[in-house]
């Protein structure tokens, strides 16, 4: 598919550069998703690094390779989970690169990271302040300058309800506006009645005007990180900060995403937390 399109920008004499695609290559979230596989990640790896570099060679830049946490989110994981998992799934594409001949200065941009926002409005500003933290401590690690990463958000599957759809217009409106004030780069927003079936035209309409009402109407993205010095938000961000850090080291510990995902360990605990 994303060949496709790449053929279709050629056709269309658009240059690559200027095109602004998040591809969202992102095995160890299908992975994740799925259960099951038919490669190694030995073999994967080599796949998914083609698959960025074919892009990256045709001209097309930033958002290729995403980190993914929904799946964490949607399966009933902590805040706290999702994190450590994105980050680790992060780490392990950088690794995946390194050994394919991709520098990691060259390597840390082509990566995007992918999170749930829910209707929990302060816990959810936290949780997209602490992520931006622990790629920042990745960085340092890596021996790398830090700079700004994409970060993009969608409202979370797992707050939406089947029945009284129409609170769910509240919930994804809550959800937005804490992504924006946590520092989302992007949002996709779910349609209020995505739970029963394919939304209508209104409720598209609805939900991409709650998008641009927040943005275009409330200015909520014009202040840089607005939670900052709210010592509530803080020490949230702070608390989240070491509890995903200390989960990602356990990952780690296990031969990272991947392997961590083979092994049950990610699924394993979240259904300790799962209720």
């Amino acid at each position: 598919m994303l060949r496709q399109f790449a053929d279709l920008v050629r056709r269309q004499n658009v240059r690559a550069d200027t095109v602004d695609i998040a591809a969202g290559v992102d095995p160890i979230g299908a992975f994740a998703v799925s259960g099951s596989t038919k490669s190694s990640w030995n073999e994967l790896s080599k796949d998914f690094v083609a698959a960025v570099r074919e892009l990256h060679d045709r001209g097309f830049r930033g958002s290729l390779a995403a980190a993914d946490g929904r799946t964490i989110h949607n399966a009933g994981g902590s805040e706290a989970q999702e994190l450590s998992f994105t980050i680790a799934s992060a780490v392990e594409y950088l690794r995946a690169f390194e050994s394919n001949g991709i520098a990691p200065e060259t390597a840390r941009d082509m990566i995007y990271f992918r999170i749930s926002a829910d209707a929990d409005e302060f816990l959810t500003i936290a949780k997209f302040r602490a992520l931006r933290k622990l790629w920042t401590r990745v960085e340092e690690a890596s021996g790398l300058t830090p700079k700004s990463a994409y970060l993009s958000a969608e409202t979370a599957w797992r707050m939406m309800t089947k029945r009284d759809p129409n609170v769910n217009m509240l919930r994804a409106t809550i959800a937005v506006a804490a992504a924006i004030l946590g520092g989302a780069d992007s949002i996709a927003a779910l349609p209020h009645t995505t739970a029963i079936g394919l939304p209508d035209a209104f409720a598209r309409r609805l939900v991409r005007n709650t998008q641009l009402i927040l943005l275009g109407e409330s200015h909520l993205a014009k202040v840089a990180d607005p939670a900052a010095g709210s010592g509530a938000i803080e020490e949230i961000t702070s608390k989240l900060c070491k509890a995903a850090w200390n989960q990602f080291q356990e990952v780690e510990s296990h031969g990272g995403a991947w392997a961590a995902v083979e092994k049950g360990l990610v699924q394993s605990n979240v259904a300790a937390v799962r209720v």
